[in-house]
């Protein structure tokens, strides 16, 4: 068939077209009955599953203790004000990790420059909006002062989570906060550490990511 009378019998078609009625049902509530359960004990074990590691307890304890385990690095981090644990950060300068400038250059030049220091990038610190039980997954949103590389680019992945964002589900966030999804330009939903199959059905993890996915607990 000939392009023009394909396109003008798609036009005609539309032209014409109506939407089948709504059935008048009622959907039930958005969020199912489920029983109880220990929320952060439940993500912790989802999260052991898809290789990432929850941390509970002392929360700076735990930071040190990933350092002293991989050694000083790079560290590409969200400003103080935007992480739950204010003191965060400098944890890692005090252990003799460089922090690496999140901002990146409008210049082409400077950028490329930039950007190609995130390759030495060895740990990453974000915060995290809300973590799920079922999924292990957390959400992190970027923008000022929340670069957005600090959870794609490192070996290592960080994200301090208040325990009183821990939901049992996606949808059980959405319901309280989906508002906050619309109010910034980038979600994302983080589900372990990068991972994918080679031609040989190896599992490899860290090939689009980070290798490592550590959410520290914050009570």
């Amino acid at each position: 068939m000939e392009r023009d009378a394909f396109l003008t019998r798609v036009r005609s078609g539309i032209s014409g077209a109506t939407l089948p009625p709504a059935p008048e049902l009622d959907p039930g509530p958005l969020t199912p009955e489920l029983a109880d359960v220990d929320l952060v004990e439940r993500f912790g074990t989802v999260l052991a599953t898809l290789d990432g590691t929850l941390h509970t307890g002392d929360p700076r304890a735990a930071i040190e203790e990933i350092i002293a385990h991989h050694g000083p690095g790079p560290l590409l981090a969200w400003d103080d004000e935007h992480l739950p644990l204010p003191d965060a950060v400098h944890r890692f300068l005090q252990s003799g990790c460089a922090r690496t400038d999140g901002v990146v250059p409008h210049s082409a030049e400077k950028r490329l420059t930039h950007q190609g220091g995130y390759f030495d990038v060895l740990y990453g610190l974000t915060g995290a909006e809300a973590g799920f039980a079922e999924t292990g997954s957390i959400v992190v949103r970027s923008g000022p002062g929340r670069p957005r590389m600090a959870s794609l680019v490192p070996l290592v992945h960080i994200a301090l989570l208040p325990s009183d964002r821990i939901f049992r589900s996606p949808m059980h966030w959405l319901t309280e906060h989906g508002a906050d999804v619309a109010a910034v330009a980038n979600t994302v939903y983080i589900t372990g550490p990068s991972r994918t199959a080679d031609i040989e059905q190896r599992l490899e993890l860290g090939v689009h990511g980070p290798r490592e996915v550590h959410v520290v607990v914050i009570e």
